[in-house]
């Protein structure tokens, strides 16, 4: 007697790319270690580098927690951590000191190595290419978005600050999805963080590739539900052509 075979669906095949930014397409923090010296050479150029650095990487991390707890307003990042870093120098933080910290971050966001060939190569065979992004502050980083691609290569572009959630919720999922016209089975998304990028994909119905640099981080997004997870941007192109 001939059993019969469960049905089992083709997988749609592939439409979209969707990435993350900073951490995946840019370095922030390279980016941001710039921005900060070119404030401190204009604010307190006597103060030593490194310890002008530790002391705004420690205030950063203390404003995203108090973000988190729902005592500080997301959009007044910059006010915070520079006014709190310079009071610690005994100066006055002032809307030119964080002009110039803002213009300096936009002018220093630059593409990770691999980036822009890779978005050029997914153009080129037809998928469109969409990007969501955690930050805050959507004027802001869409200036940076367009400081590091001036070509502007992503049809759609959302920005989950702008909205009522962010990453790992899946609403910021659902807007990207509404405003590319497709379902989450026609496309794969791109991040750097297991937590916010592979938990918020997969609780779309997303595809979730993870790009990081250290093994235990790329095991964390595989038992997560990654369906891949790299070191590089540049090893992306042959699977997702597969």
């Amino acid at each position: 007697m001939t059993s019969i075979q469960p049905f089992r669906p083709t997988p749609e095949p592939l439409a979209f790319v969707a990435f993350d930014f900073d951490g995946t397409l840019t370095d922030f923090v390279q980016a941001d270690l710039r921005a900060l010296d070119t404030l401190r050479r204009h604010a307190c150029p006597q103060i030593e580098a490194q310890a002008f650095v530790d002391r705004a990487v420690d205030e950063i991390m203390a404003f995203h927690e108090r973000v988190e707890a729902g005592t500080s307003d997301p959009l007044r990042m910059h006010a915070e951590r520079l006014g709190r870093t310079l009071s610690a120098y005994d100066v006055i933080c002032t809307p030119g000191h964080l002009g110039l910290y803002v213009a300096a971050l936009i002018r220093e966001t630059r593409p990770l190595s691999g980036a822009a060939e890779l978005l050029t190569a997914l153009r080129q065979r037809g998928l469109r290419l969409a990007l969501l992004s955690n930050a805050y502050d959507g004027p802001e980083q869409r200036a940076r978005i367009d400081a590091c691609f001036p070509e502007r290569p992503f049809e759609v572009v959302v920005i989950a600050g702008e909205g009522e959630a962010l990453k790992p919720d899946p609403r910021p999922f659902a807007a990207m999805l509404t405003q590319l016209g497709l379902s989450a089975n026609r496309g794969v998304y791109v991040g750097d963080s297991p937590r916010h990028d592979v938990v918020g994909a997969r609780a779309s119905g997303l595809r979730a590739v993870l790009v990081h640099p250290h093994p235990s981080v790329q095991e964390q997004g595989k038992r997560l539900g990654a369906v891949h997870a790299v070191s590089r941007l540049g090893e992306l192109l042959p699977l997702l052509a597969r």
